[in-house]
């Protein structure tokens, strides 16, 4: 290992970085692997790799035979995406099998990186894509693809920090182990600079930088993402509609109906009511990506965190926050076609909650007292309640857009009722976007 930093450092000297040349790629049209693994088959001096997923074994197979080119390499790896995708097991065991070093994020949230160095061609390969081939290869061009850009940066500082981080993470014993041929970690790199550009979360919080961008955005926001499930970016979008800003939104989907996050819908919902105008994948492809264009600072906001509170703050993410004209214009570029496009996107529309499910009192039952609690699980999705109660049926309405939870059940207490009388109740369950499902008519008798 002693070797290594000297010759990183002359590679250095006898290749500087020349002026600013990103290559972008994304398989709507293009073979992003194929790119990649030219980047791969190329390195000579080093090649670092940090991943969520790897399942594609061209690529494993390229990164293998730069090892065994006697090429260093060192990967950073997430074995806990095993669970979701046991394609990744298999191609750690391959790696790990072939004595490539390897060391993986042991407590704590996710190693959620998506990039590589070259050392020897000065470049840095970053996005969300993961290392799968159906991220990086379309299977009909601009019909069934994943909407998953990738960069390829030559800029020194950019580059420099991505090193410099990934080292970081390399020799932190406290938070990484070995998870194979790595038990005594050490630095590559000197101890470089980051870019403040540059947004390494859980070094920096994803939402805290982005909250002020947000606030003083005057002339657009322009958002393409995969997961929104928290309050500090829908919000400010929310905040940014109400100032009189345009504020446009793709998103994936499949995320919208899943069962065990109800929070996607609530934030859709919530900014469509707003006024953020939304649009859906539509293509038979699936969509990754998260971007976000800010016009009046020109600021092009690019990489791997969601918005989410993990990727805010405890996985390991990395975020450009761009004011280079030619990187802010390429992803324009990208969202305006996929916006105009309706073979590519579709106008969101959101959908009502389920049904709400009764539980007491009992329908048609009687002695009840003059106090009533009324109990109901409010279904997926609902985040409000209209309730209704009274001595006729239909019922009038009692109390309007109570909040509820969609997996909790609610109770609410009727005090001052009349003994000896009927009374019949309803529930209307409410999405943010003010979507209905209506629950039947019951009644109960009071003593």
């Amino acid at each position: 290992m002693r070797v290594v930093l000297p010759t990183v450092a002359l590679a250095m000297l006898l290749n500087p970085a020349a002026a600013r040349a990103d290559e972008f790629c994304e398989a709507a049209v293009t073979d992003c692997r194929a790119r990649l693994l030219a980047y791969i088959n190329r390195e000579t001096v080093r090649l670092d790799v940090g991943t969520e997923e790897i399942t594609d074994s061209k690529i494993a197979d390229a990164i293998i035979a730069r090892f065994h080119a006697r090429v260093p390499v060192r990967l950073i790896v997430e074995p806990r995406r095993t669970s979701v995708e046991p394609a990744n097991g298999v191609m750690l065991n391959k790696l790990k099998a072939a004595g490539l070093p390897m060391r993986y994020k042991k407590v704590g949230d996710i190693v959620h990186w998506k990039m590589m160095t070259f050392a020897g061609q000065h470049t840095v390969e970053f996005g969300a894509a993961q290392l799968t081939q159906s991220y990086l290869v379309p299977v009909q061009p601009l019909v069934n693809f994943t909407q998953d850009p990738i960069v390829f940066s030559t800029d020194a500082s950019i580059v420099n920090s991505f090193e410099r981080k990934f080292d970081d993470a390399w020799v932190d014993t406290t938070n990484f182990g070995s998870w194979g041929n790595a038990a005594t970690p050490a630095r590559a790199y000197p101890f470089f600079s980051i870019d403040p550009d540059m947004n390494f979360v859980p070094a920096q919080n994803f939402g805290t930088r982005s909250k002020p961008l947000y606030d003083s955005e005057t002339g657009g926001i322009d958002v393409i993402m995969y997961k929104i499930t928290e309050a500090t970016h829908a919000e400010a979008m929310i905040r940014a509609v109400h100032r009189g800003v345009r504020v446009r939104l793709i998103v994936e989907p499949t995320r919208y109906r899943l069962p065990d996050n109800v929070w996607q819908a609530y934030y859709l919902d919530k900014m469509s009511a707003a006024g953020v105008s939304i649009r859906d994948r539509a293509h038979p492809g699936f969509l990754h990506q998260k971007t976000t264009l800010l016009y009046s600072h020109h600021l092009a906001v690019f990489g791997s965190s969601n918005w989410t509170t993990a990727s805010n703050g405890t996985q390991y993410e990395h975020n450009y926050f761009s004011t280079d004209p030619a990187f802010f214009e390429w992803f324009r570029k990208v969202f305006v076609r996929k916006w105009s496009s309706s073979s590519e996107t579709k106008v969101f529309v959101p959908l009502p909650p389920d049904k709400p499910v009764y539980v007491g009192p009992a329908n048609t039952s009687s002695g009840q007292p003059t106090t009533v609690v009324l109990s109901w699980k409010p279904g997926l999705w609902a985040h409000r309640a209209d309730v209704y109660l009274g001595t006729s049926s239909p019922p009038p309405l009692w109390m309007k857009d109570v909040t509820v939870s969609p997996n909790s059940t609610k109770k609410l207490t009727a005090t001052g009722l009349q003994p000896g009388r009927s009374y019949f109740w309803k529930i209307v369950s409410k999405t943010m976007a003010g979507r209905t499902a209506s629950g039947p008519v019951w009644s109960f008798g009071t003593s």
